[in-house]
Formats: C-alpha cells, sequence, structure tokens
C-alpha cells in the first residue's frame, strides 16, 4: 500500500457537482499511510455541501478492496475557496480579503428580499462561515431591524475607514445607519452609487468568506455600479409565487446577464401558508411563479420559503431565524457558487493578460485560449463604443478620425466588474476615459485589426 496507489484510486471518485474527481479538485489534505491504516482529510472548498457525508462514503467504498487496509479514517473539513477575478488590480484594498461576493436581488420591491438575505448569510454564519451583510437597499434598508440595530447610527470613520457592526455572527452595513427613522434620506442616483462604491472600498470588512449584498429592488444605478464596481460571484434573484413574477423577476435576470453575473438560482418567497394546528397549504399569494421563471431561464429553484408567523417575529425582533429548509436553500447556494469559482473564466472570451506597448501606443491582449491580438490605442480610441463617441439610438459614429491625435496613447486600463475594461488615453476630448469595451468586443476588435493588418507595431 502505497500513497500513488491511493491517489489513483482516489482520482476515480467524481464530485458530482462539479463533474471532476477529488484529486483535481483538490480535496484530499493530510494523507497519512500507516502498515494498515489510511487517515486523510476530506476538505471541501465551502460550508453546507450536502455531499460531504457522500463523497466520504464514495472514498471508502472505492477504497474497501486495497490489500491490508483494515482501518479508514476520514476527518470531514471545508475551506472557502476565492472568486479568482477578485484578485484583479482595480478590487478595492478593503475587499482583499473577501473570498465571495453575492447579491441578492429581485425585479420589485415587496418580494422579502432582505428577509432571504438575512436566512441566508445567518445559515452560512451558523455553519461557521466567515460572513458580512451589505445593504445598499437606499428605498429601504430593513437590514438593521432584522438584526437588532435598527437604532444604530453610522459613526465618524476612523483615518477614513468605516467599521462595520457586528451582529448575529456577521459584520453589518446598511444605508440605513445613516439616518434615523424620522429622518428619511433623499439621494439621486449619482450620489446613492457613490456610496456604494464607498461602502465597498472604506468599509473595514476583514476577512470574509461570503459578503451578501442586500440589493435595491429592479435595475437602476445602484446595480449597475455594484456590478461594474467589483467581481460578483453570482446574484441570487428573489421572487414570489404569482405566474406573473417570472416576467417581473426577468428585469433583474436580464441585467446581471448582461453584465456576465451568473445567476445562482431562484428563491421563491411568500410560498404558502399553513395555519397552526393545521396541515392544509393556503396559497395566498398563487403558486408555481418560481418554479415557472426558473424553468423558462433553465436556472435551479433553490428553493422555496413558506410564510411563517415565527420568521415574521423573529425579523421584526432582530432574532436570529434558522431551519431546515433555510439551511437547504444556503446549502444550494454555496454549491452553485463554488461551481462558479471552480469553473471560472470570466467570459468565454476573457482577456488573460492585457497589457500595454510602445509607451502606450499598442495594445497586446492575450486571451484565455492562448489567442494573443495587437491593436493600435488609435484604433482602440476610434472604435470607443461611448454615447460620446456613438448615437445611441442610430449607432451613428460621431467621432471622426481627424478628432483623434495621431499619437493617442492609452495611460492605463480598468477592469470593469467581470465583463470589460476602461481605458484612459492621452486624448483630451470627452469620449476618451468614457466607455466601457466588453470583452467580447474587444475580441471583435483584435480579429478584425487581425485581419486588416491596418497598423503597424
Amino acid at each position: 500500500m502505497d500513497g500513488k496507489e491511493i491517489t489513483d484510486i482516489l482520482s476515480n471518485v467524481k464530485d458530482s457537482y462539479f463533474n471532476k474527481d477529488l484529486i483535481t479538485l483538490g480535496y484530499i489534505k493530510g494523507m497519512s499511510i500507516g502498515d494498515k491504516e489510511l487517515r486523510f482529510t476530506l476538505k471541501l472548498p465551502a460550508p453546507l455541501m450536502p455531499n460531504h457525508e457522500e463523497l466520504a462514503q464514495k472514498c471508502r467504498e472505492a477504497l474497501k478492496d486495497v490489500e491490508g487496509l483494515e482501518t479508514i479514517e476520514i476527518k470531514k473539513d471545508w475551506e472557502v475557496q476565492r472568486l479568482p477575478s477578485l484578485d484583479a488590480p482595480n478590487t478595492p484594498q478593503a475587499l482583499r480579503n473577501v473570498k465571495n461576493i453575492i447579491a441578492i436581488a429581485s425585479g420589485k420591491g415587496g418580494v422579502g428580499k432582505s428577509t432571504v438575505t438575512v436566512c441566508i448569510a445567518e445559515a452560512f454564519a451558523n455553519a461557521g462561515a466567515k460572513v458580512g451583510v451589505l445593504d445598499i437597499d437606499v428605498y429601504g434598508p430593513s437590514i438593521p431591524n432584522m438584526v437588532g440595530l435598527g437604532s444604530h447610527q453610522l459613526g465618524g470613520a476612523q483615518e477614513g475607514v468605516l467599521e462595520p457592526v457586528e451582529a448575529h455572527g456577521m459584520k453589518i452595513m446598511s444605508m440605513g445607519f445613516l439616518a434615523t427613522k424620522d429622518t428619511p434620506v433623499v439621494w439621486r442616483g449619482p450620489i446613492a452609487s457613490q456610496l456604494v462604491q464607498q461602502f465597498l472600498g472604506a468599509v473595514d470588512w476583514g476577512e470574509l468568506d461570503y459578503l451578501f449584498v442586500d440589493m435595491p429592488p429592479g435595475t437602476g444605478d445602484i446595480q449597475l455600479t455594484l456590478s461594474q464596481s467589483v467581481p460578483l460571484t453570482g446574484a441570487v434573484i428573489v421572487t414570489t409565487p404569482q405566474e406573473i413574477a417570472h416576467t417581473i423577476a426577468e428585469k433583474g435576470l436580464r441585467m446581471f446577464q448582461q453584465v456576465k453575473i451568473p445567476i445562482l438560482g431562484i428563491v421563491e418567497n411568500m410560498a404558502g401558508f399553513t395555519p397552526p394546528g393545521s396541515e392544509e397549504i393556503f396559497h395566498i399569494f398563487g403558486e408555481g411563479g418560481g418554479t415557472s421563471a426558473a424553468e423558462e431561464f433553465d436556472l435551479p429553484l433553490l428553493g422555496q420559503i413558506p410564510i411563517r408567523q415565527d420568521l415574521r417575529e423573529a425579523m421584526d425582533n432582530g432574532k436570529v431565524f434558522t431551519n431546515d429548509n433555510i439551511d437547504s436553500i444556503a446549502s444550494l447556494i454555496a454549491v452553485e457558487a463554488m461551481a462558479v469559482v471552480t469553473n471560472e473564466e470570466l467570459s468565454p472570451f476573457a482577456p488573460q493578460e492585457i497589457n500595454l506597448a510602445n509607451d502606450g501606443e499598442t495594445l497586446v491582449i492575450k486571451w484565455q485560449d492562448n489567442v494573443e491580438h495587437v491593436i493600435s490605442a488609435f484604433n482602440v480610441r476610434f472604435m470607443c463604443p461611448c454615447a460620446h463617441c456613438v448615437d445611441e439610438i442610430t449607432g451613428e459614429k460621431l467621432v471622426k478620425e481627424t478628432d483623434i491625435p495621431p499619437d493617442v496613447k492609452i495611460t492605463e486600463s480598468v477592469p470593469v466588474g467581470r465583463y470589460g475594461v476602461r481605458f484612459n488615453f492621452t486624448d483630451p476630448s470627452p469620449g476618451a476615459g468614457a466607455g466601457i469595451y466588453t470583452f467580447s468586443f474587444l475580441r471583435k476588435l483584435g480579429e478584425d485589426a487581425a485581419t486588416n493588418a491596418s497598423f503597424d507595431v
């Protein structure tokens, strides 16, 4: 009995969620082989993984015929993996030790999105994960009340750093801390967006396995700001049981899909009510909306949360609420999030490297499939897709080649979320530095440049 024999056997045991073997996934840790004993740790990439015991049993079954092996001791453990794209240079310093950012969103208000956020976050915290909750619902920040911080107000920052508040074993930051209940804060979109960026970059989040972000309803400046400011592991869409729910959820789904943020799945809230002393379920808000939305968009239905008085009372009184159903939903979110982390390539056309050459006159892009494109800075600037350079309605090009300095240079490339990049130029005109170049748009530019050979390096 030797290490290679054991490793070869375990390389045939697959994790069905990721369709890869345990050795490739790096799940087997601390292997110790004795005369008749084998010990190792089965370390999964997240808490609440529902197949932990199943995988341990598969390992025992695969090893049962190893000659001379009498004792197999498997310790179960987990360690959350970090989303690779969070290592991008523009990730705020405050998020350097945050491993995953998950948005909880909805197409409309009133679906219980904040309740779902708190319950899911508490399930992860109860499982031992380091959890933060960022409440950026400017229209109705209700997280503070749900975690017993309804009267808390944000103090002054120390050296520009904001300290999150500890509650229920989690770190909490909310727009609700900026005003009292008698003093509503009225913000225009740009001001709210700036505050979101401050909460991401100026809050001392420390080490977190998961940062859950309670989003405002719908689609707008705040949602777009978040998706462009930091790479998200994914988004969970909360809906209600009405059949019309899938059309409501579609707005949020389409926005996240446009900016290349994975949708981890759909949670159906308010899914029926069972009165005390009865077993009959009353579908007060209809039924089937979450299921039909999941089927239409080919997404997992992560679970259904029924109307419960004890849940409502817990949220009203700032108490912890968890049960097997909430844990099951959290477990599936953990699986879907780790699938994104394990398989991440950003997008089919994500750049592996973006470099500047010839003192910024040339852009060199190496893609994930090892294709390399070389594009002149002039061409990149001329093809800017922003509203200054292209009419948004007709698609007519507004910028002319003669408007751009012939010796224009790119001074900096700044990643935008997980779907694009923004360039800064030496060109002083209004359109320079305003456009977001999606990865697919850059790929097309590179392919056209290679075909036309329209510049000299």
